[in-house]
């Protein structure tokens, strides 16, 4: 086959070439159409179910709504894990989909489902938006002078900013943060009710059944039809003040009588802020529209498409003087990773040809398997563009660009030292014969070297979940690469060497007193090969000794490996920080407020510092069913190149967690990035390292539990910010109604509970349109009656005579302590010990800490302990890698010998991967980093590349040996090694320099590579100290026990 390929290639050099630049031209228009991302979509399928039953505490919430709602959903198919959250006013339930579930499909199900679940009247279930953890690409603020109130910013992003925006095709979702929403309330009070004999339900009853507007079908008139309207619904606060609720002696009683209509706003349930020094911005109450893109959109076309809708907006819709500020930008994050992906490819492809220069010798060969780069990358483009794979960071900063011109640099050398040693029959045949016949000597190992590294790359694709979409991008992008550099090694190379050596090759002086070209001057290749073939004869004379010694310093080395940590990933560092504070449980949204301009200026002082946006509360549409004790933060940080202070991000956050920590000593505080934690979150449920999870029915035993494993845990060395992720329990006003007392009033509890309901907290009634836009109508008393315990303990209840009875006659009123949030996982229960890891191995870290709770806490029937957070992702992927590095093992060894046809010569060639092996964990110790999915991966791609050499040097003394059976054993490795060092010494280094930008490289992203480059150049390099030396010593010692033994068992000849 690869002979056919080499025929067909150089009998059609020009239609080569030519479909060499259609391919090309290819490629960049399908990198111009492709989908990019700063990081894949690496959360899994997913379905959020929000709930809310206004005004219920978390106990009702629970029992209610989030119990019916997890009893429907069990039987829904192809789930991973359910859990649920649940606070004051809402439930939030989490279904996790096996990898490959559609979320069509998925949505599709739940909805099926939610169908058979018993719920209290008024409580809708809704899906949360088709979305995903890593989807929020926008953030705006709407900023307008003074003249306009807080309110009315709320009321233009409600009702004219986001309806105009979740036009813009791939967006999902627009979530309102902040901003006090606009209500129409009716305010009463017990007295004035009872002036007019009236009680709370007559005026409820007043405002909902006065505001609509009725059909009165057809009426026909002059042959014509007309629709009849009944024009009765609310328009304004007039209207209202002016429905009737009774008639006293023919005197109507009007609202305005019994009440005061006012435009308030409800209770806030999430405040905005944020501070941008440099633009002398500081805003303590603002309105926050936070974009989402729908799942698997190209967030490049959304993110433009979304600025154009903005400009639109702007200059069509919105009034003169009020605008958009734009606080987050995504396409930030992906122009950075263009710009990376691009000095990347600058840099690396630049020193692949300068090192291929220094070993080719001429800038012409040079070039042309430099030219191997962008064809094998546009190849790969074409691919992806096919496959639908996206190109992200991760996938095109991690390109080795060294090893796509592995096979092109063998075949260039070899064609170019056969050209210079042909013999003048050889040159006689033309330049197109010889090189086919040079190139097939080579052609063959190519084609099977190349073909270990790609399919070494296949375990990789088996990993699931979290690393499985981090690293198959980037796997399937280098296999596709490295495909088009096999075909340009088998294919352009040979073309375009057979073009730049023809008119050489037609020339008659001896090439061998030909003077070398500039670059060949200070080719220090031929001062090396002299030296290694005297170093080969010396170690062939010893062979025995030299590869017992050898081999025991490599193991040596991979003993070392037991000392290296493990991890699930390095910290990523996604060009921002993100922080949670967390105050006392019961803390109210204006108190927790308070702390938030403290964190935002303490931030802000920082030069390296953009913006600080804080966002107290929760949102609006109950994604994020957080209470009001708690305030994400999230720091844009200044472009790296922009700092002025020699400082790392890592003291940065170590800065300002020691300031903040001075500030607020009352405070928690959680440090982490925006994507990668909510990632975590909803996956495993915390976003924390580690989270020790507790599970089972009775709250306040596990909490006991919980702070014991808080006291064990936090003195392990490397734990920090260690708590319980649950709030713990608050005050709540408790009215339990005697019944017995009631009935002897003739009261019923549903009149009670009205009282509740409505007097206090509250009740909707109904809605008052203004064009499209819609607004709540709440009935309820005035503050001043129903602010304290005391005063709720005297209001009023009628009785069917009209007799008052005083609440406190009917129920016990007191404080008690209620639950915050309610945790569930699986149908039970869940509290959770969270910590992270700093300064420390995860896994080391973990298997202590398992080790110590286990011995200290003992559980009893019905509740467990579970270990997840980042750590369950660790031990899963160290499962998955259990098994694909074995398969990847076994798949080189395979391949190894059908090339071989011998396993003798397959496992000798296999000994590369333990020189490898050694030099990767060697580099992990040295650069003090810790085995992690990243590392694994790096190892995995090490197996495919490191056998190469092995290949090149078997082949050729089994190549050598057939064309020179007579041979001296020992002469022919010697000459064989010799004639093989330039190739493999080129194949190795092209490949360890090309891999130096991303071992080095410290920007946005570099930490998924730094490991990953880490490995592959430390085991590069040991196999390029290793191979040339350890690989002949090693094969002449085995062949020759083999003729040895051949010849013992020989009969004697005969006379």
């Amino acid at each position: 086959m690869i002979r056919n390929i080499l025929i067909q290639a150089l009998n059609t050099r020009w239609a080569v070439i030519a479909g060499a630049v259609v391919l090309m031209i290819g490629g960049i228009i399908c990198f111009k159409l492709m989908k990019i991302e700063a990081y894949p979509d690496i959360a899994d399928t997913n379905v959020i179910v929000i709930a809310p039953y206004e005004g219920r505490a978390a106990e009702e919430v629970e029992q209610q709504v989030t119990v019916p709602l997890e009893r429907a959903l069990n039987t829904v198919p192809n789930v991973t894990s359910r859990r649920s959250r649940t606070i004051f006013g809402l439930s939030l339930v989490q279904l996790n989909f096996e990898d490959g579930v559609s979320d069509y499909f998925a949505r599709a199900q739940v909805n099926e489902h939610l169908a058979t679940a018993e719920l209290p009247d008024g409580v809708v279930p809704q899906l949360g938006p088709l979305t995903s953890a890593v989807g929020e690409i926008f953030r705006y603020v709407v900023e307008a002078p003074p003249t306009y109130t807080p309110m009315q910013l709320r009321d233009l992003q409600d009702w004219v900013i986001r309806p105009y925006l979740l036009q813009t095709p791939g967006v999902a979702d627009i979530v309102t943060f902040g901003g006090p929403v606009k209500q129409y309330h009716v305010l009463t009070s017990p007295d004035k009710l009872r002036k007019y004999n009236l009680t709370l339900q007559q005026l409820m009853d007043a405002v909902s059944k006065n505001n609509q507007n009725t059909g009165g079908n057809i009426v026909e008139r002059g042959g014509q039809g007309f629709a009849v309207r009944g024009l009765g619904a609310l328009k304004s606060t007039q209207d209202l003040e002016s429905i009737v609720v009774s008639n006293v002696n023919g005197v109507p009683v009007y609202v305005r009588d019994v009440a005061s209509v006012e435009v308030n706003p409800p209770p806030p349930q999430g405040i905005l802020g944020y501070t941008n020094a440099s633009a002398g911005v500081d805003e303590n109450s603002g309105v926050e529209g936070i974009i989402s893109m729908r799942r698997g959109e190209n967030p490049t076309e959304v993110l433009k498409a979304m600025t154009q809708k903005m400009q639109d907006l702007q200059a069509n819709e919105l009034p003169k003087d009020v605008h958009l500020r734009v606080v987050y930008d995504r396409s930030t994050l992906v122009n950075y990773t263009l710009t990376t992906v691009s000095h990347t490819l600058f840099e690396g492809i630049s020193i692949v040809v300068i090192i291929l220069i220094l070993f080719l010798g001429n800038i012409r060969s040079a070039l042309v398997v430099a030219l191997t780069i962008p064809f094998s990358l546009l190849f790969a483009f074409i691919l992806m563009r096919l496959t639908g794979v996206p190109a992200n960071l991760l996938s095109l900063g991690a390109i080795d660009f060294g090893i796509i011109v592995d096979g092109a640099c063998v075949m260039a050398a070899h064609l170019i030292h056969k050209f210079k040693h042909a013999t003048p029959e050889e040159r006689s045949e033309g330049i197109v014969k010889l090189t086919l016949n040079a190139a097939q000597e080579v052609g063959r190992e190519i084609f099977f070297s190349v073909t270990i590294i790609i399919l070494a790359y296949l375990p990789i694709l088996t990993m699931q979940r979290v690393e499985g979409k981090l690293f198959s991008p980037m796997a399937i992008t280098l296999a596709f690469a490295v495909v088009g550099s096999m075909i340009a090694a088998l294919t352009i190379i040979p073309v375009l060497i057979s073009f730049a050596y023809k008119k050489e090759l037609l020339k008659t002086e001896d090439h061998h007193h030909k003077k070398p070209g500039f670059f060949a001057r200070f080719n220090l290749l031929a001062w090396l090969e002299k030296k290694y073939a005297i170093l080969v004869e010396k170690v062939l004379t010893r062979a025995k000794p030299v590869t017992i010694i050898g081999f025991a310093i490599v193991f040596i080395l991979l003993g070392l490996g037991s000392k290296v940590g493990t991890e699930f990933l390095p910290a990523l560092d996604e060009g921002s920080i993100f922080m949670r504070s967390f105050l006392p449980a019961g803390t109210n949204i204006h108190e927790n407020q308070k702390i938030a301009p403290i964190i935002r200026h303490i931030a802000a002082s920082h030069p390296q510092i953009e913006t600080v946006i804080t966002q107290s509360g929760r949102n609006d549409d109950g994604t994020d069913p957080f209470p009001s004790n708690r305030t994400e933060i999230l720091m844009m940080l200044k472009d790296y190149s922009g700092w002025v202070h020699d400082t790392t991000k890592a003291e940065l956050v170590q800065t300002i967690k020691n300031q903040l920590q001075r500030a607020l000593p009352g405070a928690q505080l959680s440090f982490g990035q925006p994507i990668i934690d909510q990632v975590t979150e909803i996956v495993n449920g915390s976003a924390a390292d580690l989270a020790i999870e507790i599970s089972g029915d009775d709250l306040i035993y596990m909490r006991k539990v919980a702070d014991s494993i808080v006291n064990i845990v936090r003195v392990i060395p490397g734990a920090t910010e260690t708590g319980i992720e649950q709030e713990g329990q608050q005050d709540q006003l408790s009215i339990k109604i005697d019944r017995q007392a009631a009935a002897r009033y003739g009261i019923n509890v549903a009149d009670i509970q009205t009282m509740v309901e409505a007097a206090i907290g509250g009740k909707q009634v109904s809605d008052l349109y203004d064009g499209t836009k819609k607004y709540d109508v709440i009935v309820r008393y005035y503050p001043q009656a129903r602010n304290n315990i005391d005063v709720i303990r005297s209001l009023q209840v009628p009785t069917p005579g009209g007799a008052l009875i005083p609440m406190n006659q009917l129920a016990d009123i007191q404080l008690t302590p209620g639950q915050t949030n309610i945790y569930r996982g699986d149908g039970k229960r869940l509290l959770t010990v969270k910590t992270n890891i700093r300064g420390r191995d995860q896994g080391g870290f973990v298997a202590e800490a398992q080790k110590k709770v286990g011995a200290a806490i003992h559980m009893p029937q019905g509740y467990t302990i579970a270990y997840g957070g980042q750590f369950e992702n660790l031990e899963r992927a160290s499962k998955q890698l259990a098994i694909a590095i074995p398969l990847t093992v076994l798949i080189v060894l395979l391949v190894l010998f059908i090339l071989f046809r011998n396993i003798r010569y397959a496992l000798m060639t296999f000994a590369c991967i333990f020189f490898a092996l050694a030099g990767g964990i060697s580099a992990l110790l040295i650069r003090g980093y810790n085995f992690n999915v990243s590392a694994g991966v790096g190892f995995v791609s090490l197996f495919g590349i490191s056998v190469m050499a092995g290949v090149l040097l078997i082949s050729s003394y089994n190549r050598e040996r057939e064309m020179f059976p007579r041979e001296d054993l020992r002469t022919v490795v010697s000459r064989a090694s010799s004639q093989q060092l330039r190739a493999v010494m080129m194949m190795l280094i092209v490949a360890i320099i090309g891999l130096i930008p991303a071992a080095k490289s410290s920007g946005i992203g570099s930490d998924v590579q730094r490991p990953l480059a880490t490995v592959i150049i430390g085991g590069l390099t040991t196999t390029l100290l290793f191979t040339p030396f350890l690989l002949p010593p090693f094969y002449y010692w085995m062949e020759k026990r083999k003729l040895e033994k051949a010849a013992r068992q020989a009969p004697p000849a005969t006379e």
